[in-house]
């Protein structure tokens, strides 16, 4: 079983690795972000960051963790790009599923949705050999061109639904491609979200195109944008290489233009932003409602994402700013554009990613109701815990006591009691500059009664006050 560990001291440590700055306002979102950092850095660690900019959870996955998030089943969910597969993990931080695609595929990264009804929908790549010199004049004749499948499967992981690229799209539908290539990816599938009448709607980078397919007969019902654009734009330019298409309900909705072509339409530089839209089906007309351009004007050409919460705010994350020497910058603007809430990573340095795939805030966080300390050699030993969150305090351990009305330093004797003990103290305390004093969520309080002491030395120490 695997274990919530190192819960209180891996944030305080996470977030000098990591590094960002922080603004927010009573008028933000309280749920918790949740954000990975992506790239090249080795120190690309999953995190939960609460309203006020600390960070409650970290853990370095590894090669596990793209696309963290809470999915709808009310689990989280991530991507394991070790052995290319989906773990549904609880909140006991315990990975009770594993989704792997099916019928000889591999899932891709990009997105996952877990469904309130065991079933699962992911999308794989599907790379084949293709004659392009019978499509066009020098064209490959073994050229690798990439095909998109679409699978939902049911909670026994067997396929219900699957869709080919194939059968639907034509390679000639990318305008940006040299056809004469050995190495056609053509498509390039980002996102995928069920639509109010519960049918498909997916991304596709390369494509310029958000496509609407049927759930049972796998038929395109609409294509909007790119060169099969079936939708006339109205108070606006269409969008290029977009990210997280999201359903908003009655013909409503939200993605994030990366904008890699928008100075193609507006004359000036390319600018990413947050854009909302209504799709009148008679009058097959794409209304743009809303956007968010961020006052730096920031352009992010890969990855990035938005989305919508449930208090009227708008989370907005530009993701990649490395042309820029900028870290993600993770936004959340009121209905009225103003930012109320804004964290941005420090740039990619010293084996640190400032890039953020995927941001999204929920009223999410593990049980803690059974997590503590459940080793039986220690001072708080809890019998009830299953999870021990590595918080346990022992004989030896440094603590402080009340003496003569002042607090003072002492040490947990062999029955566990807060004693007086001058000579450890002064070896432990000697040369050392105390950095944090903080409680058992990582934040600065000396009210609580159990805190940890992190010193410049990079050593830890646990207290434990009686009053």
């Amino acid at each position: 079983m695997k274990k919530l560990l190192l819960f209180l001291i891996i944030p305080v440590l996470s977030f000098g690795q990591v590094g960002f700055s922080f603004i927010t306002s009573e008028s933000a979102s309280i749920k918790n972000l949740f954000i990975k950092p992506v790239g090249q850095g080795a120190n690309k660690p999953v995190m939960i960051i609460d309203k006020d900019g600390d960070i409650i959870f970290s853990e370095n996955l590894g090669m596990k963790g793209w696309d963290w998030k809470v999915n709808l089943n009310n689990h989280i969910t991530y991507y394991d790009r070790q052995e290319n597969s989906w773990h549904v993990v609880d909140s006991l931080f315990n990975t009770v599923d594993t989704v792997f695609a099916q019928n000889g595929y591999t899932a891709d990264n990009h997105d996952f949705l877990a469904l309130p009804n065991g079933n699962y929908v992911l999308f794989c790549y599907d790379n084949q050999i293709f004659p392009m010199d019978a499509l066009v004049n020098g064209g490959d004749p073994n050229a690798i061109v990439e095909g998109l499948i679409i699978q939902e499967l049911n909670s026994d992981h067997e396929v219900i639904f699957q869709w080919e690229s194939w059968d639907h799209f034509n390679i000639t539908d990318n305008t940006y491609l040299d056809l004469t290539s050995n190495n056609l990816q053509f498509i390039h599938t980002n996102a995928i979200d069920i639509d109010y009448d519960g049918h498909f709607l997916i991304s596709s980078r390369n494509l310029d195109e958000i496509t609407k397919i049927h759930r049972t007969s796998g038929d395109i019902i609409w294509r909007w944008g790119g060169s099969q654009n079936q939708f006339e734009f109205i108070n606006d330019y269409p969008f290029t290489h977009q990210h997280c298409i999201k359903s908003l309900g009655d013909n409503k909705y939200l993605l994030f233009d990366n904008g890699n072509f928008s100075s193609n339409y507006t004359g000036n530089p390319d600018v990413s932003r947050a854009v909302e839209y209504e799709l009148d089906l008679d009058a097959m007309t794409a209304t743009k409602t809303w956007e968010f351009i961020h006052p730096d004007s920031l352009f992010s050409p890969s990855i990035s994402s938005v989305q919508r919460l449930d208090n009227g705010n708008t989370l907005v994350n530009f993701g990649n700013l490395s042309l820029l020497d900028r870290g993600a910058v993770i936004t959340e603007v009121n209905p009225e554009n103003e930012i109320v809430f804004e964290i941005e990573l420090d740039p990619p340095s010293n084996g640190n990613s400032g890039n953020v795939y995927c941001a999204n805030k929920f009223d999410w966080f593990f049980d803690q109701s059974i997590v503590g300390c459940n080793n039986t050699n220690a001072c708080n030993f809890n019998i009830n815990v299953i999870n021990n969150d590595m918080n346990c305090f022992f004989p030896g351990d440094s603590c402080e006591l009340f003496v003569s009305g002042e607090l003072v330093s002492g040490i947990l004797d062999a029955n566990c009691e807060c004693v007086l003990n001058n000579t450890y103290i002064k070896e432990t305390t000697n040369n050392r500059k105390l950095l944090y004093q903080v409680d058992l969520l990582g934040k600065d309080d000396q009210q609580q009664l159990l805190q940890l002491n992190i010193y410049d030395d990079g050593s830890v120490e646990k207290k434990y006050t009686i009053k």
